[in-house]
């Protein structure tokens, strides 16, 4: 074993930040080091220069970014992705994927699925797939082509599983779809998140898919039936439910930040999880260009389909998320990394990851005094310094 210690930093823990360190064996983490708590002799040192050491950031509804796709069967856009990433903070991610077809989401997932796991060189881990899709609303479909969507159906989903090989985390459905419920009992069964999104559920449909196993609400707010004091609709479950991890695109653009600040109050920031439904032009410079076939143009913080204007995605990366949750949502920032790091990892149920805790993987994040990404590094090693 051969043990690095990171000093001389403050340590973001649950609900504050405290000066010290962190020692790890190089994939794990070994324990915490307080002041006046010398590492071990033979550890390899590294000085943190008093900057925030956070868990590493996890994104888990993503669709590409830094002008790479992860739309896509083509495993080098999504190695490629893994390594810019990093440079944002993020170590964990999700490919979020869906497709024209059955047989192009089969494909795009046996593609890909050799990638889950264990991170590659100087990269970020992708930690498995989210399908967004088929089984949406049409009614809600945003900028989801109609054509790409179809009802629930428990056969296929078994073989999309089975395409995924063990890589299948979360899939986004409609609950007040005819099948839903069979789909929804499927996926609790299969140990996959079941998350409602897309949906123009009512409130008593979308508490029933509680009842059933759904655990997560996909892009709260977005693409799903608005609140209204007669009719409260998904996010009347939302705010109503203990049971339910909500996702929040941070951006000010896809939610304003007043309604954002409404969620976090109602759900407390430990169910509220910072995603970026970022698309391949998220983290460049305004611009237009084609995604899935549909022509796009950047500007203004949101990109937009060209043809009517309609949002398609998100264009910031998940370290602004975090920084304007701590501007514009009034949480700490103990509270807005969690948002970012330990409550997606929790939602996903995947324990290993999004806390600075013994036995945890060695992910995590370097922050300056403004909360800009200094250092990142994975499985115990420094894989972006700025």
């Amino acid at each position: 074993m051969t043990l690095r210690a990171i000093t001389n930093v403050r340590l973001v823990l649950p609900g504050r930040a405290r000066d010290g360190g962190l020692l790890f064996d190089g994939e794990r983490i070994v324990e915490a080091l307080w002041p006046h708590q010398p590492p071990p002799p033979d550890a390899r040192l590294s000085d943190g220069r008093g900057r925030y050491l956070a868990p590493g950031f996890f994104d888990v509804h993503v669709h590409g970014g830094g002008g790479f796709d992860l739309m896509t069967a083509d495993a080098d856009q999504v190695r490629l992705y893994a390594r810019w990433i990093v440079s944002r903070g993020v170590t964990s991610f999700l490919v979020s994927t869906a497709g024209r077809d059955h047989a192009q989401i089969l494909a795009r997932l046996r593609a890909l699925a050799p990638l889950a796991g264990a991170p590659g060189a100087a990269a970020a881990r992708m930690a498995g797939f989210h399908l967004e899709g088929p089984y949406i609303n049409p009614g809600r479909r945003g900028a989801f082509d109609p054509r790409w969507l179809r009802p629930p159906a428990v056969g296929e989903y078994e073989q999309l599983l089975e395409a995924a090989a063990g890589a299948l985390r979360q899939i986004t459905l409609a609950p007040e779809l005819p099948g839903a419920g069979e789909l929804i009992r499927a996926v609790v069964r299969s140990r996959v998140i079941a998350a409602m999104g897309h949906t123009d559920a009512t409130y008593a449909e979308a508490v029933r898919a509680v009842a059933l196993g759904v655990s997560h609400v996909t892009h709260c707010f977005n693409a799903m039936r608005a609140f209204s004091h007669r009719d409260p609709g998904v996010l009347g479950a939302v705010m109503t439910s203990d049971a339910l991890t909500a996702e929040l695109i941070g951006d000010g653009a896809h939610v304003d930040f007043a309604a954002a600040r409404v969620l976090v109050r109602a759900l407390g920031s430990a169910r509220v999880v910072l995603v970026t439904d970022g698309m391949p032009l998220a983290g460049t410079a305004d611009g237009e260009g084609v995604w899935e076939g549909t022509p796009i143009r950047v500007e203004g913080g949101k990109a937009v389909r060209v043809a009517d204007g309609t949002i398609i995605g998100g264009v910031i990366t998940l370290d602004q998320t975090v920084r304007n949750a701590v501007e514009h949502l009034g949480v700490s920032l103990p509270a807005a990394a969690a948002m970012a790091s330990t409550n997606p990892a929790r939602a996903m149920q995947l324990a290993d990851r999004g806390v600075l805790a013994p036995g945890a993987l060695a992910d995590f994040v370097l922050l300056d005094d403004d909360l800009r990404v200094t250092e990142t590094w994975v499985a115990g090693e420094r894989v972006y310094a700025s």
